[in-house]
């Protein structure tokens, strides 16, 4: 199926065609996966260019914008707690709330909970139960469970703490020690250096041959994961300051891979990973010879698209978390991101948040919970000169003073912080109106 068309995401959201060098260019999509190999459809005269200018590869599909109305339950509050099975559920929060509740009585109250509760929550499409406001559902497992107000309470707000935690569990972001990072680190290894100019994310729906017991993507699911990345990437533009002229774009690749994806290890972003043998499949090829697939891939879509920056997001349908590879593993900034998180207790959706803490990582971002290796006053390794040079993370969970932000607690909230902002780019070292990036002497 051939669709001669891209959709270009702007400010207030309007799309618009473009062609690869004139307004009036009409473009083919054309979906791959492994099997699939680029095809031009000679029927269609009004395609005139089906690839990517110089490469037979595919252009990416164009990224639809979510309606209003889309958006607008986005931004509404979604706790996105998953019950699979009731009983280990209940077993995890008795064992956390010491209700002292007997085996026995666990897998009454499950059955009575499903029954009675439950069974307005049913997801029938996927299997499981689907809890949108913990407020409302934390009365609902109250009341059959006898507990009292204030008990009542404490689950509530003891899960959602729980929630942030398992969010930020969710995110297992593969940063390489100091010794592998140059001082200067130049804005030219990256693609995505810093969140300046036309920015674009090249979605990449990724299945695997061996695949998880959930098995492939859904349109249902793709969609959700789509409008969420939008949303989460939007929410960077939304906050760039004008100095940036910050504008996205975006596409999509479908593809399959071989073997199943096993985490954050080399075998998504090694030399031989997955990651590469998608870009590989997609039609991309190792032009430079230096034994990756992902930075001609970026390249290609750099130049094709006239973008300043360019991630490579990887969405696979499981739940084995989300990650951004560090700048010790090649050119391409990418990430990886589930559709789901798993806990102890059950799962969760990945949120619109997810995607912009991913991306925000790529552009020089550091965590601001507490995680392994993470501190107030570091500096960051994912950051180009001179951003890597002059800032540190002033906004981690320890330092005296800190506020909410995405790269703290990423489930609740949108907000970029001072710190975040200036690792990114949009500092101004100097006060002098110009920023960092475009500075030519950002030290004043």
């Amino acid at each position: 199926m051939y669709v001669c068309l891209w959709e270009r995401m702007e400010e207030r959201h309007m799309v618009k065609r473009i062609g690869t060098r004139a307004f009036s260019m009409l473009l083919a999509v054309v979906l791959v996966s492994v099997t699939m190999v680029p095809l031009v459809s000679a029927s269609d005269e009004k395609c005139e260019k089906t690839n990517i200018i110089g490469i037979d590869v595919p252009v990416p599909e164009p990224v639809v914008v979510p309606s209003d109305e889309k958006l607008q339950s986005l931004r509404e509050k979604d706790d996105g707690v998953i019950i699979e099975s009731t009983i280990t559920y209940l077993t995890y929060w008795n064992e956390k709330m010491k209700w002292d509740l007997s085996e026995e009585e666990i897998k009454r109250y499950s059955q009575h909970l499903e029954e009675k509760v439950l069974v307005r929550y049913y997801d029938v499409d996927d299997g499981y139960y689907r809890i949108h406001d913990l407020d409302i559902f934390g009365k609902e497992l109250g009341s059959v469970l006898g507990l009292n107000t204030e008990q009542t309470v404490a689950f509530v707000q003891t899960h959602r703490e729980q929630l942030a935690k398992d969010h930020q569990n969710y995110h297992c972001d593969f940063f390489p020690p100091d010794n592998q990072i140059k001082h200067y680190i130049s804005p030219s290894t990256r693609s995505a250096p810093y969140a300046h100019g036309k920015m674009y994310y090249l979605y990449i729906i990724t299945n695997f041959q061996t695949q998880s017991s959930d098995g492939a993507w859904t349109t249902t699911h793709q969609d959700d994961a789509l409008d969420d990345a939008y949303y989460g990437t939007h929410e960077i533009r939304q906050q760039a300051p004008s100095g940036a002229n910050a504008v996205n774009e975006g596409g999509i690749y479908t593809v399959t891979v071989s073997g199943a994806n096993t985490g954050d290890n080399s075998d998504a972003w090694g030399v031989n990973g997955w990651m590469e043998e998608a870009a590989s499949n997609i039609g991309y090829s190792d032009s430079n010879g230096d034994g990756r697939t992902t930075d001609d891939m970026a390249r290609s879509i750099k130049s094709w698209s006239g973008a300043d920056t360019v991630i490579l997001l990887y969405l696979t349908h499981d739940d084995m978390g989300g990650y951004a590879v560090g700048p010790d593993q090649g050119y391409a900034d990418r990430t990886a991101l589930s559709y789901w998180g798993k806990a102890d207790w059950g799962r969760f959706n990945s949120v619109p948040g997810s995607y912009e803490h991913e991306s925000l990582h790529l552009y020089g971002a550091l965590d601001e919970y507490e995680a392994p290796g993470t501190f107030c006053g570091q500096s960051s390794i994912l950051a180009v000169s001179p951003m890597h040079d002059m800032y540190t993370n002033t906004n981690h969970v320890s330092c005296s003073s800190s506020t909410n932000s995405v790269m703290r607690y990423l489930y609740n909230t949108s907000t970029i912080s001072t710190s975040t902002r200036r690792f990114i780019g949009w500092g101004d070292y100097d006060n002098d109106g110009t920023l960092d990036p475009i500075d030519a002497t950002p030290w004043g």
